[in-house]
């Protein structure tokens, strides 16, 4: 059972669970600006073995006495990871912010096992900052949002963080860089090998970027922004997109995931926690299960340039060239 100091709020607070291992000030700056960014309030929670009154709740956490009216303090009895999770779940909270490691943590892991569990299956977002960051650093990058990074690669899954990134951009002017990266390793890849410029070479990169921007925000519902590029990179999927945020500067970080660290997988999720010199934002998107038993989703598209786009084609469909089909057959019969 959950209880706070004062009553629940119900328009989705930001989430912050805290253990007490650590100063509860930087923390708490970040999750202010994410909260000024989004307009929502905050909510810290404290999780225990036994049930604590507020003021033993916010000596545990070590809470700033400035802090004890600006947040709403929660204590909840049970397992770190899943109380984390219930309690995202019964204040309906918008995100949930975490650091990758407590006090103690072993740096050469990815995060910490609480993170790694919450990360899994969140209901709703979870924004995550890498615990070896100044949060100085990163308070600026979200409080002076420039530039999201969104790796994308065509399907669905991938698209939702379209949704997230395109809200978060609407509220602070910032530019969207699209990245979509071609997986060096075909035994491994899952994105389409695109661009292919097999049929018309004359149509380029620019046409095949035009054609990406458009199928994933005819997917997402979202309207096309004019502050947007789109970028293709070809290696290691997790390699070249820490490097390309890296090297754009990017003041946080929209992934979308499957929520599944088996071996063998996530290994982009991975190398962006162990690697990241910016705030993350994830976002876990799966298949119902009856979905996944009922066979491939049907995709409803618009016309043909969607489908040729999610194939990674660019240029004009065959229906916008009408010469295509007679310049084939005129060079069929000199062949002939």
């Amino acid at each position: 059972m959950l209880h706070d100091n004062g009553t629940l709020l119900e328009n989705g607070p930001l989430l912050v669970p805290l253990d007490g291992s650590l100063s509860a000030e930087k923390p708490l700056q970040v999750a202010e600006a994410i909260a000024d960014l989004e307009g929502n309030s905050i909510s810290v929670l404290y999780v225990s073995s036994h049930q604590l009154a507020p003021d033993e709740t916010a000596s545990r956490i070590g809470l700033p006495d400035e802090w004890v009216t600006r947040v709403t303090l929660l204590n909840a009895v049970g397992e770190p990871a899943e109380t984390i999770i219930r309690t995202a779940e019964e204040i309906n909270a918008r995100a949930i912010l975490m650091s990758t490691h407590g006090a103690g943590g072993n740096l050469d892991t990815p995060a910490g096992h609480v993170t790694l569990h919450v990360l899994q299956d969140p209901p709703c977002p979870v924004y995550v900052l890498r615990s070896a960051l100044d949060a100085g650093t990163q308070v600026h990058r979200l409080l002076h949002l420039r530039r999201i990074v969104v790796p994308l690669d065509g399907d669905f899954e991938s698209v939702r963080s379209v949704e997230e990134a395109w809200a978060l951009a609407s509220r602070s002017n910032a530019r969207l860089l699209m990245l979509h990266i071609v997986d060096s390793s075909p035994e491994t890849a899952r994105a389409p090998a695109s661009p292919v410029f097999m049929d018309y070479p004359r149509y380029e990169l620019e046409a095949w970027q035009d054609e990406f921007l458009r199928s994933s925000f005819a997917m997402s519902g979202k309207p096309r922004s004019a502050n947007m590029i789109v970028a293709l990179r070809v290696g290691d999927p997790g390699e070249e997109i820490v490097r390309y945020a890296a090297d754009s500067d990017c003041d946080l970080l929209v992934a979308s995931w499957k929520g599944r660290l088996s071996p063998g997988r996530a290994c982009v999720v991975q190398k962006l926690l162990e690697q990241a010199t910016y705030p993350l934002l994830f976002l876990v998107s799966r298949r119902p299960d009856a979905e996944i038993a009922a066979g491939p989703r049907p995709v409803i598209e618009a016309d043909s340039r969607m489908r040729r786009a999610r194939r990674g084609i660019a240029g004009p469909t065959k229906e916008e060239r009408p010469d295509a089909d007679s310049g084939y057959a005129a060079e069929a019969q000199r062949s002939a």
